[in-house]
């Protein structure tokens, strides 16, 4: 089934209220209490770990506003299952944090075999009460049936069994067959699905359609509109709040407010799921009032922000079947309007994703591009890249010829490449006509910069400085190659990060604007854009990722708006 947005016929639920009307309602406008399923504390992660201590994760749920958390030891993931196990307990123990830091165990095959590991690890369990258990089966060396003797023995606790989706949730027929198996045999055992992103999604539902014991965190459903649909197809009672790794920051907070869903959903989402799930002695109660005049606190209250912004990275789509019908592009172009306006966003950069979305069915162009006659009517709202497919030999002969009469008008602003997607690599001669106009007229250039032989940052490295009028944008930050992205944008003065897409590499954030500036990143959403069974980012999330970064406001003026507005401003 295919997560389409409901683009018609939907209330207009963006709140509209002037400055003096959102400053009297901060009190007014509450959050319920967090219950973070998805928390972890230890060396070793990343490579200045993100909690050492459990002090250093207290801390950093108090500054978030997350009042309870799950969490595991990395000593018991990447060491030995029970020292870590016993040391995440003593951890908790030494802050007295037992009623905030929920702890849970590792399990692997490794302890089945080990003389007095189980009856010590069984001890534990019960003396503790300890309900929530994880297993990592790259770390292990084995798969679910191999700790089915783990599992069998904590039965009588009703065990949450909590699995990482990039190691657990391929879609592997063998993989599946597992999971069915296993989730029919303990049914008893909740299993929480932590870290799924769009690529899970086809293998995820399945599961779920087929397992009611089977449930997913909000961690990394960064994509538009994702935890509505699941709610609607699956119950929110399937749907746990995570907030991820630490570099995530607020994001899951951000989506979880600007969700379209009750109070109600969003207090069992936010924690009560969770709760019954683990059976808490001492639920978490009310909700808490978003005060404070910061951009966070603003985002949260779902109120126009402030400064000025430009989305530097997104998408809009018509019907991949039939894109000669205008219907959905029209109607995606008012859906984000809506998140424009909520926010107060004044422009979004749109990118085109192929030339077939330009080009009619017998390969004739008319006088402007299919985006560029939809998008114009409304302005400066809308700004396009150009595709850069159009330098390939496909598309040169008709489309190069043509890029004055394009740049001439204003709604084209630079180029935009694909490169992973079209299995060329920006190092291809084809684009070299491309590198030469963007430089002459001082054009942006949105790379889709990822790891991989395509478009990795460091394929740059020899055109960026022999184009230096032109204006690199590396799409993602170079996605886990950040600090490649980092290196090119040191050497060249003309490169820039983009933040969508850039919470694949789990370093801290800061330590990057502490290497570059903050005026040497641009932000982008990479919304709205829906495509079958994939959706473009929220925005919320990605907003809500960047505003809740541990910085002064001031810092994260720059890179809402003004930096894109100076790229696009030496425009020739």
């Amino acid at each position: 089934m295919a997560i389409v947005p409901t683009w018609a016929g939907e209330q207009d639920l963006t709140p509209q209220r002037t400055a003096a009307t959102a400053r009297s309602e901060q009190t007014t406008i509450s959050l319920p209490p967090f219950f973070d399923c998805s928390k972890y504390l230890g060396p070793g992660f990343p490579q200045r770990p993100d909690f050492p201590r459990a002090a250093d994760l207290l801390s950093h749920l108090d500054r978030l506003g997350i009042d309870r958390a799950v969490a595991w030891h990395t000593a018991a993931r990447d060491l030995h299952p029970m020292s870590g196990n016993e040391q995440l307990l003593r951890e908790i123990e030494g802050v007295c944090a037992q009623d905030r830091i929920i702890p849970s165990f590792v399990i692997a095959p490794s302890m089945i075999d080990e003389p007095g590991v189980m009856d010590r690890f069984l001890d534990l369990v019960k003396t503790h009460r300890v309900r929530a258990f994880h297993f990592f089966k790259g770390k292990s060396g084995g798969s679910l049936p191999d700790v089915a003797s783990v599992i069998q023995a904590i039965l009588p606790s009703k065990p949450v069994l909590f699995l990482d989706s990039s190691e657990s949730l391929s879609g592997r027929d063998k993989d599946q067959n597992i999971m069915l198996s296993f989730s029919e045999e303990f049914p008893q055992v909740s299993i929480i699905y932590t870290n799924a992103m769009w690529v899970h999604y086809k293998a995820l539902y399945k599961l779920m359609e087929a397992r009611r014991n089977i449930f997913v965190d909000t961690s990394l459903l960064h994509t538009y509109r994702t935890k509505e649909y699941i709610l609607r197809r699956f119950g929110v009672e399937r749907l746990i709040f995570g907030a991820g790794y630490k570099s995530n920051n607020g994001a899951a907070i951000a989506s979880l407010s600007h969700a379209e869903i009750s109070p109600v959903h969003a207090q069992a989402i936010a924690h009560g799921n969770l709760e019954q799930l683990l059976r808490i002695e001492s639920p978490l109660r009310g909700s808490r009032p978003v005060v404070g005049d910061r951009l966070w606190h603003r985002l949260l209250r779902r109120e126009r922000l402030g400064p000025k912004i430009i989305d530097a990275h997104a998408h809009l789509s018509r019907t991949p079947q039939d894109w000669d019908d205008h219907s959905d592009f029209d109607a995606c172009a008012k859906h984000a309007l809506r998140y424009m306006d909520g926010m107060g966003v004044d422009t979004m950069l749109v990118a085109d994703t192929a030339i077939e979305a330009n080009v009619d069915l017998q390969g004739s162009l008319g006088s402007k591009t299919y985006t560029e006659e939809h998008l114009s009517p409304y302005g400066g709202r809308f700004r396009g890249y150009f595709s850069a497919l159009a330098f390939t030999p496909k598309y040169a002969e008709k489309l190069v010829p043509r890029l004055d009469e394009f740049f001439s008008r204003s709604y084209y602003i630079g180029f935009k490449m694909l490169n992973d997607y079209w299995h060329l690599p920006v190092t291809d001669p084809c684009f070299v006509p491309m590198w030469k106009y963007a430089d002459a007229h001082a054009l942006p250039i949105l790379v889709h910069t990822w790891e991989g032989p395509y478009d990795a940052p460091k394929l740059l490295k020899d055109i960026a400085p022999r184009y230096p009028n032109a204006i690199f944008l590396l799409g993602h930050s170079g996605s886990n190659d950040r600090p490649d992205a980092e290196e090119l944008a040191q050497n060249s003065p003309n490169v820039f990060l983009e933040w969508c897409g850039s919470f694949m590499n789990p370093t801290d954030w800061r330590e990057t604007l502490e290497r570059l500036g903050n005026r040497r990143l641009v932000y982008g959403s990479d919304s709205i854009a829906f495509w079958g069974e994939t959706l473009g980012h929220d925005p919320a999330w990605e907003m809500g990722r960047l505003l809740s970064l541990d910085v002064p406001d001031e810092t994260l003026v720059p890179i809402l708006g003004n930096n894109m507005s100076s790229i696009l401003a030496r425009r020739r």
